[in-house]
């Protein structure tokens, strides 16, 4: 069921995080605004934030709780009791640990949707501050919560085709974590013959992000090249860091830290390739990263790791070359192919960015978002 604009304003809608950081992309800069866009009043719940309406969307800060036991009970409680204070009407929320909260907003008469982003059990198996003696039982733990979220939730969505496939097909939609079309606009770049020998990585600098062999791979491009690395982001492990730094490589990083969103596209529009070489954990090796499709978005080939699903993407639009992400040669090899080779890099680039503009791009997965919260809606509004 569509409904119009004046009808979608008299229900409100609330996002519901208590781990993700403000103005998270998938979020506040993709779902938030997309259904205020469409009509809906639309709050975001979160932490580390001020009261303010950005882009239609009116933000409600709760209180930070620094350690992770006073988030998930505390901070949780906040995000549940600040969601009825505000009246909200459907309760779309975004981490494991909200879930018996959304059973109680449940009870309360809200309805609830469950956002999946990544497979959170699998996740356990990456996070290196966990005891492993732990990780079997919190696996459990979590599919516990989700089959609870299945039954009791009014609607799952997944951000990927493989965690959408986990759930009911009567339960579930999938809503793809594709790109804004105009953020990073290729046709704006300067032409790839243009361009100095530069890779390009913004994103995370966890050790499964891969930054080690990024920075081992660049040592090894031809020096004639003169290669460059622009790496953005932070490290959260000072280990991670440590060893990056000490990298034969790192003479030819321009490290720039953390990158804001608006400076992206100029950034990418510097480039002749772009690496996503995440290392083979559980939760990385099915998933789809929004790097790998911004980067295409952006019309630059990808450097990526040959996980089935990433290798089979880039051999379908034929836009990148995928490579091991433990093999430091296959790595060199494939970054020195794309600057040796600056029309056909260009010619890869054109064809990823097509693949984007032709439907895999969020104003397709915003149009699913919103016939969901209109199906959800309809018994909520008066005709």
């Amino acid at each position: 069921m569509t409904m119009t604009a004046g009808r979608r304003g008299q229900v409100h809608v609330a996002h519901l995080t208590t781990v993700h950081k403000p103005f998270d992309v998938r979020i506040f800069h993709k779902e938030c605004k997309s259904l205020a866009a469409a009509g809906y009043r639309v709050s975001l719940i979160q932490s580390d934030c001020e009261a303010k309406t950005v882009d239609g969307v009116e933000i409600v800060p709760i209180r930070r709780r620094h350690r992770r036991i006073a988030r998930m009970t505390l901070g949780v409680a906040d995000a549940v009791s600040t969601a009825r204070r505000i009246g909200a009407d459907i309760v779309h929320f975004h981490d494991v640990e909200l879930i018996w909260g959304a059973v109680v907003l449940k009870v309360l008469g809200k309805k609830v949707v469950y956002d999946v982003h990544e497979d959170v059990a699998k996740d356990l198996e990456d996070k290196a501050y966990l005891p492993h003696r732990l990780r079997g039982p919190l696996r459990l733990a979590v599919q516990g919560f989700e089959f609870v979220a299945q039954r009791m939730c009014d609607r799952i969505v997944g951000a990927t085709r493989s965690i959408h496939a986990r759930f009911a097909p009567d339960r579930a939609t999938l809503v793809r974590n594709s790109p804004i079309l105009g953020e990073f606009s290729g046709g704006d770049y300067p032409p790839f013959a243009a361009r100095e020998n530069v890779a390009v990585y913004l994103g995370g600098l966890a050790a499964f992000n891969g930054p080690v062999a990024m920075v081992e791979a660049m040592a090894q491009v031809d020096k004639a090249l003169d290669p460059r690395l622009i790496l953005g982001g932070s490290f959260p492990d000072p280990a991670v860091e440590a060893r990056v730094r000490s990298s034969a490589g790192w003479d030819r990083v321009d490290f720039r830290g953390w990158v804001a969103r608006g400076d992206i596209g100029g950034i990418f529009g510097q480039a002749r390739c772009g690496l996503v070489l995440y290392q083979p954990t559980p939760n990385v090796v099915d998933s789809e990263p929004n790097k790998f499709f911004e980067l295409m978005s952006a019309g630059l080939p990808l450097v990526a790791s040959n996980f089935p699903v990433w290798k089979n993407l880039i051999d379908q639009f034929e836009c990148g070359i995928a490579v091991d992400p433990d093999d430091p040669k296959a790595i060199t090899a494939a970054i020195e192919y794309m600057f040796r080779n600056p029309e056909e890099a260009e010619a890869m680039g054109r064809r990823g960015r097509d693949a984007i503009l032709g439907g895999y791009n969020w104003s397709v997965d915003s149009r699913i978002l919103v016939e969901l919260y209109d199906d959800l809606a309809a018994g909520m509004v008066r005709a």
